[in-house]
């Protein structure tokens, strides 16, 4: 075999390789965040999710991003562990198309093919459009390097060394560790069965010994989603280790029926074409193994939390959603990113919760207990900046773009909320420590003022997530209201400080407690405003809304 040979064979499989994963990420962004919605709703039934996880992933044509995508939702909170595990039986279903397809060896037209993705890519200016002649662009990029693979290594079949090599792959044993090492350097087993394909209809190997390093390569497969749970939660863990132990009962399966049943023949006769027996073999492979394990789902749910026990420890300043799964697809990301945000807003309610009703409390507050919340928000405020940063790095949809973007203003909203309510809490436990008294009056005036800031903050939270036209009227108007009872309350306090009523020390806390209470009702209207859907306000000052109205 010559220089050029390997040269050759080198380009093919980079080309072969970036075919690919070019089709793959053509697939996802037609089909958008439409994958994590279908994911999220169709789960329910083990059946129903193993459809589902086979047709996404006959879509974007690689089980392991489908895998990591799992991993990453499931470490979101969004996907339950036992839901899981049909998605990702059906994923191993559904990336046998890729070899199904590859079979069809549409080599001679592959570089019209190409052309034609390639000029629908250039002029036109719809972007689904644009996607679809990525999926075609990829597609004859794929069976061009296919071709290359397939004349660069017809010479093998003559090496000597290399022969002897093949000859050793009759063991199974060292045939299944030949396709884990082989999937594990190239990160797809449907790239590696389709280089497996190319090697078995180019003769140089039998189906036999290919069958064997299929079944490796399956396995091999798992350590992607080995990989995305890294620094995840423990029941992202679980699902990666569902994977190994799906593919590793389907590889002990079937090499018992080999030793005591003649099903390697039975497969070999489903074909004449050597690519067609071997992407054959893969799907029935997959979906045997699917067949015996899918009653039994939640039984592999159960071990994989023996295997790996216990809950995950509550360390505080900690990421405890986004993960290596999230930085590998975007949807997975903003799922994980909007996780962490909706941490960030409980935290900063349990700070906000805690500052105001120390003013009417008998004794101050522990502010070393507020401060560790303070600095878990401090942390998460970075934390979820860097995954916005990244995230806008990534290829998303218009909407994605623009959730990103105003998640950027949230957290900067978020953060200064949990500053004002230590703020709070500081002139609150300084009026308990140095016996300061408020009025009656000023007392009564807060708690109006505070359960409406309160209510605020939880609608504009909420608005966030479930936006819609009246309540961000509703939450405009109130904000309006708020800025109201401020002024009215200023105005009182100088009248008590003018009767005597209040001493100027008291009076002057007093008053920067309601810039501060002021303050967090204006970080609430801009999260309100940073919802998906933008909306203007669009009522007047003398229409009543419901339900949110002042709290007296």
């Amino acid at each position: 075999m010559e220089i050029s040979n390997v040269f050759a064979l080198l380009g093919g499989l980079a080309l072969f390789i970036f075919g690919m994963n070019l089709m793959g990420d053509g697939l996802k962004q037609m089909a958008g965040s439409y994958l994590k919605k279908i994911l999220e709703k169709l789960t329910a039934s083990r059946f129903i999710a193993m459809l589902v996880g086979a047709g996404l992933t006959a879509l974007i044509q690689s089980s392991n991003a489908m895998c990591v995508m799992v991993v990453g939702f499931v470490n979101a909170g969004v996907m339950q562990l036992e839901r899981s595990v049909g998605v990702l039986m059906g994923a191993k279903i559904g990336t046998t198309m890729t070899g199904q397809l590859i079979a069809f060896n549409i080599t001679e037209i592959a570089p019209v093919i190409a052309f034609i993705g390639v000029a629908l890519t250039m002029f036109s200016k719809k972007k689904k459009v644009k996607c679809l002649g990525q999926i075609i662009t990829s597609l004859g990029v794929l069976f061009i390097g296919l071709g290359k693979m397939s004349e660069a290594m017809k010479p093998l079949r003559d090496v000597q060394w290399f022969r002897d090599i093949l000859a050793g792959l009759s063991n199974p044993i060292l045939a299944v560790l030949v396709g884990i090492v082989f999937t594990v350097i190239i990160q797809s087993a449907s790239a590696s069965v389709g280089v497996l394909q190319v090697m078995a209809a180019s003769g140089i190997i039998s189906f036999q010994h290919a069958f064997f390093v299929m079944m490796g390569m399956n396995i091999g497969a798992s350590v992607a989603p080995a990989i995305a749970s890294i620094g995840g939660r423990k029941d992202a863990k679980r699902v990666a280790l569902i994977v190994v132990l799906f593919e590793s009962i389907g590889m002990m399966l079937f090499l018992i029926l080999a030793q005591f049943t003649p099903i390697i023949d039975l497969v070999a006769g489903t074909a004449h074409d050597p690519s067609r027996q071997l992407a054959n073999a893969n799907t029935i492979f997959n979906c045997t193994t699917v067949a015996v394990l899918l009653p039994f789902a939640a039984h592999l749910a159960k071990l994989s939390k023996m295997i790996i026990p216990g809950e995950d420890e509550q360390e505080q300043c900690k990421l405890k959603f986004i993960n290596e799964a999230g930085y590998r697809s975007c949807p997975v990301l903003v799922e994980q990113i909007d996780a962490e945000v909706k941490r960030m807003i409980d935290l900063v309610k349990i700070n906000l919760d805690r500052a105001t009703k120390t003013y009417f409390a008998d004794k101050p507050f522990d502010p070393d207990e507020f401060n560790n919340i303070e600095e878990t928000i401090d942390f998460l405020n970075r934390g979820i900046t860097d995954a916005l940063i990244r995230a806008s790095a990534m290829e998303t949809t218009d909407e994605e773009a623009k959730h990103v973007g105003n998640l950027f203003h949230v957290i900067s909203d978020l953060e200064r909320i949990g500053d004002h309510a230590e703020n709070l809490l500081g002139y609150a436990n300084r009026f308990l420590e140095e016996s300061l008294t408020v009025s009656d009056e000023a007392k009564r005036q807060l708690d109006v003022l505070v359960k409406n800031v309160y209510r605020i903050y939880e609608e504009a939270c909420e608005h966030l997530y479930h936006p819609e036209q009246i309540r961000y009227d509703q939450i405009y108007q109130l904000e309006d209201q708020i800025d109201n009872i401020v002024e009215d309350m200023k105005v009182d306090n100088i009248r008590r400080l003018n009767e005597s009523i209040c001493k100027s020390q008291e009076g002057l806390i007093f008053v920067e407690t309601l810039v501060d209470l002021e303050r967090i009702s204006d970080h609430c209207l801009n999260i309100a405003q940073a919802s998906r859907i933008r909306y203007h306000h669009t009522v007047t000052r003398a229409e009543a809304l419901e339900p949110i109205r002042v709290v007296q």
